[in-house]
């Protein structure tokens, strides 16, 4: 049977997170009905990764596995993975990140009643402990996402970590870019949008965003440069709108 959701993962140095991972997503409501495909990026860590998930690879037909020669880059892991989605609807699942257990069936229902929808996301925690659960999350924690408008896009970065969007979106607007170091997916919603695809947003809390301090956006050695690949989106695509107080200090 041909899945409703296919969810698709780049996995790199992931031992410390896939267990929690792999937990979160087989117990979404709606993982019966979507197939989860991982791509190993060559990580260094394969050996405890697949060890791991052999487990979940015996339970679960719908978990597909694969690895790579070497690694391409996020963003080639994830253009790899769209080609392999099945499903009509498509979402990005990473690997130190978590779902609310109705994510998945949510935001489907979403795309469902919206027929002229592209793209759905809701509004996040955000934590800096590893393998946190939305359970122990705190009101402090919370990130609430205005309802969209190209304006919101540009100046929230929405829709963030957890949307899940039509496949055909890069039929219309194209893949993710590959030579951007973290910002690539901000750059294809705004493509998309730019181009006349619509966005909306659930008003509730339906995913967890992990701020690791080794992430690209976050550790020291890349930060410059992730802010300046935000900054020159926004700088591009700020004549759509009327706001100009969004370049990050």
């Amino acid at each position: 049977m041909k899945p409703k959701i296919s969810l698709f993962t780049s996995l790199f140095k992931g031992k410390l997170h896939l267990k929690g991972f792999l937990e979160d997503i087989t117990n979404q409501s709606f993982f019966r009905r979507s197939e989860l495909i991982l791509i190993n990026a060559n990580s260094p860590e394969k050996e405890e990764e697949e060890e791991i998930l052999s487990e979940y690879l015996h339970r679960f037909k719908n978990i597909r596995y694969s690895v790579l020669d070497e690694d391409p880059g996020v963003y080639a892991v994830w253009n790899i993975g769209v080609q392999q989605c099945q499903a009509e609807y498509i979402s990005n699942a990473n690997v130190d990140d978590r779902k609310h257990p109705h994510h998945l069936e949510k935001h489907y229902m979403m795309l469902e009643e919206n027929p002229d929808v592209d793209l759905v996301y809701a509004d996040v925690a955000v934590t800096y402990t590893p393998n946190q659960t939305l359970e122990k999350c705190t009101p402090s924690m919370i990130q609430k996402f205005p309802e969209y408008t190209f304006l919101n896009l540009i100046k929230y970065n929405m829709p963030h970590n957890n949307p899940v969007w039509r496949k055909s979106i890069h039929e219309k607007h194209g893949m993710f870019r590959e030579d951007m170091i973290s910002a690539a997916d901000f750059d294809m919603w705004l493509r998309a949008a730019s181009g006349g695809s619509k966005f909306k947003s659930i008003s509730e809390v339906l995913g967890l965003y992990y701020k690791s301090p080794d992430g690209i956006s976050t550790k020291q050695s890349t930060l410059k440069e992730a802010i300046e690949e935000v900054n020159q989106l926004r700088e591009k695509y700020i004549h759509k709108t009327d706001y100009r107080e969004l370049i990050i200090q």
